[in-house]
């Protein structure tokens, strides 16, 4: 007799309906456990109460039950080596019970010898395996954790502004001018102040409509090298000394501050003036290039 015909595909040669998206299993989350720092681990293995703490599992084995301590253990650290002592302990329970069960008194002592063997070996099972279940614990930091998050990506700094940085260190030199006023020559700190009135609204020009490689260096030279070298070096002599002692030139280190101060001026000035010459230079040029774009024959029809 033959057998039915059915309007239904084989399972393996049927196919999704159009449009029809199959289910798809979600994805399983894999739980995974925080790893402690080399240091963290090493300083619990050398800690007496924390290795007693972790060690009090070992009560369980000694009342008589080591097939349970050792489940434990194994479902814990994921070693089927003690799940499998586990199942062995408990067969060897089981086993003495029995014994013990029955009514003929060459069985029931071979029963007793039986729970004592099982009750001495996971006794010594369980201390030595303490030590591996120590180092087991001490790696852990005892948080779970679900599977780690990406690293967050390295944040590139933004880069420096120079002008910005000469600014502040501009502002430095002149609060250093103003505290230390009176160990200062006469003609010192006014010159200071004058530089700073040339380089102040500079350095805003520069910083509003950028500069060049060459006027940033001389800026930047000026403002955090010249300058406050100057100022330190004569600070750092004493006051006496530094007002009255003449070197081989014949000048005091008073007069040489105040002879440098006029000449860092002076240079501040010609670099201020080059700064505005080249803005003008470049109005300058775009006005030719206007006059012969628009006064000539491109406007010719």
């Amino acid at each position: 007799m033959s057998s039915p015909v059915t309007d239904r595909a084989p399972r393996s040669l049927r196919r999704a309906a159009p449009g029809r998206v199959p289910a798809r299993r979600p994805a399983r989350t894999r739980v995974v456990r925080a790893q402690a720092p080399a240091e963290v681990v090493t300083r619990r293995l050398r800690s007496p109460v924390w290795r007693a703490r972790q060690s009090l599992w070992l009560v369980v084995p000694a009342v008589g039950l080591p097939w349970l301590s050792f489940l434990y253990l194994g479902l814990t650290a994921r070693r089927p080596a003690w799940v499998l002592a586990a199942v062995t302990y408990f067969a060897a329970a089981g086993g003495s019970l029995a014994l013990f069960a029955t009514e003929s008194w060459t069985l029931n002592l071979l029963g007793l010898l039986l729970a004592f063997a099982t009750w001495g070996t996971g006794l010594v099972h369980s201390v030595v395996s303490n030590s591996a279940w120590l180092r087991f614990k001490a790696a852990l930091t005892g948080e779970p954790l679900l599977e780690a998050a990406p690293a967050a990506p390295p944040v590139e700094a933004a880069p420096a502004d120079p002008v910005a940085a000469m600014q502040r260190e501009l502002r430095t030199v002149v609060q250093t001018v103003n505290r230390a006023g009176g160990r200062l020559p006469d003609g010192a700190v006014p010159t200071v102040r004058e530089i700073e009135d040339v380089l102040v609204p500079l350095l805003a020009h520069v910083a509003k409509r950028g500069a060049d490689v060459e006027e940033l260096h001389n800026l930047e030279a000026i403002v955090t090298e010249y300058l406050p070298g100057a100022l330190e070096h004569y600070l750092d002599l004493p006051e006496q000394y530094a007002l009255t002692h003449r070197g081989p030139s014949g000048t005091t280190p008073a007069e040489e501050l105040v002879s440098q101060l006029g000449l860092l001026l002076d240079g501040t000035r010609q670099l201020q003036q080059a700064v505005y010459d080249h803005d003008a230079q470049r109005l300058a040029t775009q006005g030719r290039f206007l006059d012969a774009k628009f006064r000539r024959s491109d406007l010719d029809l």
